[in-house]
């Protein structure tokens, strides 16, 4: 009797684990189930909403200014006749107009731009704010090497909207990347691309453009390139084009060398360059990707320290040689500042530091 009793209770507990498991089981699947078909309804919701960069766009716009500016032009007339009023052959003084863009970098007022578009001798300069106020404004500095200036404009007591800067120097090729500027004075506008290449020096040494297909025209000079993030990657400078249009072919100055400029022109109206005076075999350049020396001026920092011609440059402050590289050592030098260069010279290996000089 009492192993018929042990026998029925063993069966009852297999029975109850047997549902428990069941259960479990069945619970565990319901839930897959479940997860999977709230998942299809976010991919469907997601599916029903249009992409687009209006985040980005909202996020940067507001710091991103027009600018007009009146310049002083000097004309000169000449008449090739006798007797004549002495006014003629004299130079006479115009207003030029122009107008462009730029954008706040600080909530006090600074604002980055091209120099370009202020001209060299300036007399009036009015920002326009996103939200339609025109305020004048100063030039703080300018920087000719790079065609950058800083203006400063005074609200008072009031804030203005800043915008967040990016490293430049994360831009990869491909990134797409949004133009916002003043194009022909219509009015701020944006335009859509991609990172088309970087470290352009289309007839500045100074500036290693990145180069972009978003469509920048007259007007968008000293206007925003931003990441998808709404982050500042650049100041949109200058288009290739036989029509004066855009063609697909946009330069912009990085965020990363406008950054170095920006405290200069702060602190002291004008950028201080580092000098040392030597330059580099472009033929060789080209054809074998080498660093070698092909002139070093006398009296320079270079010959100073004891580089020679026709060294090749291995390395620049202990990192592999590359023209980037040894670009963006010059460009970002100060009077004062050390670079170690390892050179190859009559097949031995010489380390050489120079001491930058002031670049007049």
């Amino acid at each position: 009797m009492m192993k018929v009793m042990k026998f029925d209770n063993l069966k009852r507990s297999r029975r109850i684990i047997i549902s428990f498991l069941i259960g479990a089981i069945t619970a565990i699947i319901l839930l897959k189930v479940y997860e999977e078909l709230l998942l299809d309804q976010e991919i469907s919701n997601k599916s029903n909403t249009p992409f687009s960069y209006h985040s980005a766009v909202s996020k940067a716009s507001p710091a991103v200014v027009n600018i007009f500016s009146e310049q002083l032009v000097n004309n000169k007339i000449n008449r090739p006749r006798r007797n004549i009023d002495s006014i003629f052959g004299e130079k006479r003084n115009q207003i030029k107009t122009s107008l462009g863009s730029g954008v706040l970098f600080s909530s006090d007022g600074y604002i980055l731009t091209n120099q370009h578009v202020i001209g060299d001798k300036n007399i009036n300069v009015i920002v326009e704010l996103s939200d339609g106020r025109k305020i004048n404004a100063r030039i703080v500095g300018i920087d000719r090497g790079t065609d950058l200036a800083v203006l400063k404009a005074d609200l008072g007591d009031g804030v203005y909207p800043s915008i967040e800067i990016e490293d430049s120097d994360k831009a990869q090729i491909g990134d797409v990347v949004l133009a916002i500027g003043n194009p022909y004075g219509l009015g701020q506008s944006v335009s859509m691309g991609i990172i088309s290449a970087t470290g352009r020096e289309y007839e500045n040494p100074y500036s290693n453009y990145l180069q972009t297909d978003a469509s920048i025209n007259k007007g968008n000079s000293g206007g925003a390139l931003i990441d998808l993030n709404g982050r500042l990657i650049g100041i949109n400078t200058i288009i290739r084009s036989s029509s004066g249009g855009s063609e697909g072919i946009g330069l912009a100055i990085p965020s990363s060398v406008a950054l170095n400029v920006i405290s200069d022109l702060i602190q002291y109206g004008e950028v201080r360059r580092g000098w040392l005076g030597f330059s580099i075999d472009q033929t060789n350049l080209l054809k074998q990707g080498q660093l070698v020396v092909s002139e070093v001026i006398p009296e320079s920092p270079a010959s100073k320290y004891g580089l020679s011609k026709n060294d090749l440059i291995l390395s620049i402050n202990e990192q592999a040689a590359s023209y980037e590289k040894l670009f963006k050592t010059f460009a970002r030098s100060k009077p004062g500042d050390a670079v170690l260069l390892e050179v190859l010279r009559n097949k031995e290996t010489i380390n050489i530091e120079i001491i930058s000089g002031e670049l007049n």
